[in-house]
């Protein structure tokens, strides 16, 4: 609603009134002291002196009366046209007592008219001069009745004009005064508030120089505009672009956070002020479009909505307000205008400065979050196997972006399933998936999220909990697996990060499982599946380093196979591979787990047997020559038997003598007939020669 501008008394004019009473009262005693001192002449006559004394006494009992019995508040703003009126009737009575117009005391008759400058108004100055023209003008006309002569009313007419002259030029005089002084008085006005107003603007600059928080700014702002204006709260607009939040501070000194309703119609006072860039008042809240929260809680009975401005845009908005309804004149609207405008590079500073805090710490959050990228990168790099790479990978995933809980899952090599293989934080269980592509993520390629249950595409395999996101693994256009994240408000949810980090998580995955099929593939004979003699090699020197180091025996086993050469010209090369493959199975099943089974030639095979004595050897080289025998007797077309020989270590000897050693046990089985174990008899002797058993 518009608002009124009501005008405020002057604080100056009890004094301009004391100035005219003194004025007045000294024009008065002055008036009669001229009186009495003419009377007191030698030349006066006696009529003349009587009629002077006469009238100085008047005057004199007048300012008595006037000035020191009478109130002084009495007839208010007129008094001093009264005042004036009464000497100049006196001065009327003083006239017609020393000779009428023809008196030569008629300068003192227009004393009083002369004597209206004084109130500096013109209305003062023609109601005297009436007065003073009506008795000049009725002591004129009595006279001429009474005595008819000529020369009287030819001097009376003359001084007649010259009291019109008088009256004229002393209103001329009283106006000019009176615009003289209106015009300083406005300027003294003007100055005394822009003075104000330059002491309010520099004390709450000062004031909110030395702030550093939110708070403190606020009361420092409520602060000021509470000396400079009778109210009861502030409001602080302050959040871009539509401000409607802010904080609100009142006399109990607390903080209070508030929220605008933005369903709130266009016309509101705060939205007027912010499309307008300039001061609403609102005089009466409950004729204007507000929030009745507002009104109620807040006491919210009238106020002013003052736009914060710096460099031509609105950064803000200030609201102060009063618990009762009042008319908000143009020195308050501008008083809140300067506190608004010393607040605004305050405002925006303080503004400008939480958008840097706001935005180091989301970089010093960005950072920690680069940061935990390379130590997924470190701990990926430390992972022996799948299990753990994708334990360490959730784990660091979790802790990095703030998460409650984070689960890895992989495809199996065969892409057949999805499955979960690593978990950290308070996980939701998550099932296998059959068919990896049924997973959306998966399916999408790209970054899934589910903010509520009433999403339109939804995780068919986790129920709706709470939020929840999937970022599938992808590593050479292929799917590996999935990131499965359930964040909270406090997460940091990076989709380019956490895309980084999937490529990180999906590329280690990858590169294990290549580098695990070529080691495989070179330390994999590629027929049977046992290792090869690259593997042999290795597998020995550090079977052979425990032994020597910390007396662990071991002890190998040279196998042979017998019949092989029948089986391919009876059956073909096809049925012979057949034959190498099914003594592998057999081998695999028949020894224990930790003993290694090589193939190192076409037909020969070796068995590692780690922390195994020479006779242990031996009974599982018979077991093994045993189940390959039965093997044969199930099927006669891959029917092959074996000649074994076995060896074991001892101080003193290498790992090439110990294979030396099993190679010697395996040719005296052959000469002794084949499908046999040959097994070395340890002499008494060390180093000394090995006999067979």
């Amino acid at each position: 609603m518009a608002h009124h501008v009501r005008e405020l008394p002057d604080p100056r004019r009890p004094s301009y009134e004391r100035r005219i009473r003194i004025a007045s009262e000294v024009a008065s005693w002055g008036i009669g002291a001229a009186l009495l001192g003419t009377a007191a002449l030698p030349s006066t006559d006696p009529a003349a002196r009587i009629g002077l004394l006469a009238s100085s006494a008047l005057l004199f009992l007048f300012a008595t009366l006037w000035f020191h019995v009478f109130p002084e508040s009495w007839l208010g703003r007129s008094r001093f046209a009264v005042g004036t009126a009464i000497t100049q009737i006196i001065a009327s009575i003083l006239l017609v007592l020393t000779g009428g117009v023809d008196s030569r005391y008629f300068p003192y008759f227009v004393l009083p008219v002369l004597a209206t400058v004084f109130g500096m108004r013109v209305s003062g100055t023609l109601f005297t001069g009436a007065i003073a023209l009506i008795a000049y003008v009725a002591t004129l006309v009595s006279e001429f009745v009474l005595t008819g002569e000529r020369n009287q009313i030819d001097v009376g007419i003359i001084r007649f004009f010259s009291l019109i002259s008088v009256i004229a030029m002393t209103a001329l005089i009283s106006r000019t005064i009176q615009e003289t002084r209106a015009a300083l008085r406005q300027r003294t006005d003007e100055l005394s508030s822009q003075n104000a107003e330059l002491a309010l603007a520099r004390t709450t600059s000062l004031a909110l120089a030395r702030v550093r928080e939110l708070h403190e700014l606020i009361r420092v702002i409520f602060e000021a505009a509470k000396s400079a204006l009778p109210i009861e709260r502030v409001y602080l607009f302050a959040t871009r672009p539509d401000f409607l939040d802010g904080y609100t501070i009142g006399s109990d000194s607390a903080l209070e956070e508030f929220h605008t309703d933005p369903s709130l119609p266009e016309d509101t006072p705060r939205r007027r002020a912010l499309r307008e860039k300039k001061t609403v008042a609102v005089n009466d809240a409950t004729q204007e479009q507000m929030s009745q929260r507002v009104r109620e809680h807040h006491h919210f009975a009238s106020g002013l909505f003052v736009p914060l401005i710096q460099r031509s845009e609105v950064i803000g908005l200030m609201a102060v307000s009063s618990s009762e309804v009042r008319d908000w004149n143009a020195h308050e609207i501008r008083l809140a205008e300067v506190i608004g405008d010393a607040s605004a590079a305050a405002v925006a500073s303080f503004l400008a400065l939480e958008e840097v805090r706001a935005q180091s710490d989301r970089l010093e959050e960005r950072m920690k979050v680069l940061e935990s990228m390379d130590n997924l990168v470190d701990a990926l790099s430390l992972a022996t196997d799948e299990a753990t790479l994708a334990q360490t990978a959730a784990r660091s995933i979790q802790q990095g972006f703030r998460l409650p809980a984070a689960t890895v899952l992989f495809t199996d090599p065969s892409v057949a399933i999805l499955e979960p293989v690593g978990s950290a934080g308070r996980s939701t269980p998550h099932p296998v998936v059959n068919g990896p592509t049924s997973c959306p993520a998966i399916r999408s390629g790209r970054f899934f999220e589910v903010k509520s249950a009433e999403d339109p595409v939804v995780c068919p395999f986790m129920p709706f909990r709470s939020q929840y996101s999937c970022l599938p693994l992808v590593a050479g256009g292929d799917s590996v697996g999935a990131l499965f994240l359930e964040p909270d408000g406090d997460s940091l949810v990076d989709v380019a990060v956490l895309r980084a980090a999937a490529d990180r998580v999906a590329l280690s995955l990858a590169t294990r499982r290549v580098l695990e099929t070529a080691q495989r593939q070179a330390t994999t004979d590629g027929l049977t599946g046992l290792h090869n003699r690259h593997f042999l090699t290795e597998q020995l020197r550090l079977m052979h380093s425990l032994a020597a180091r910390h007396g662990q025996p071991y002890s190998v086993v040279a196998l042979d196979v017998d019949g092989l050469k029948r089986v391919n010209d009876t059956y073909g090369h096809e049925q012979g591979d057949l034959a190498l493959r099914a003594l592998a199975n057999t081998l695999r099943r028949t020894v224990r787990a930790s003993d290694v089974g090589v193939r190192t030639g076409g037909d020969e095979f070796i068995v590692l047997m780690a922390q195994s004595t020479l006779d242990e050897a031996r009974i599982a080289a018979e077991r093994l020559r045993e189940a390959i025998d039965a093997q044969g007797q199930s099927d006669p077309r891959i029917a092959i038997t074996v000649s074994a020989g076995v060896a074991g270590w001892r101080p003193g000897r290498s790992a090439d003598q110990v294979l030396e050693a099993a190679d010697l046990m395996l040719y005296a089985a052959k000469r002794a007939g084949k499908d046999r174990v040959m097994a070395e008899i340890a002499l008494a002797a060390a180093g000394g020669d090995s006999g067979a058993a």
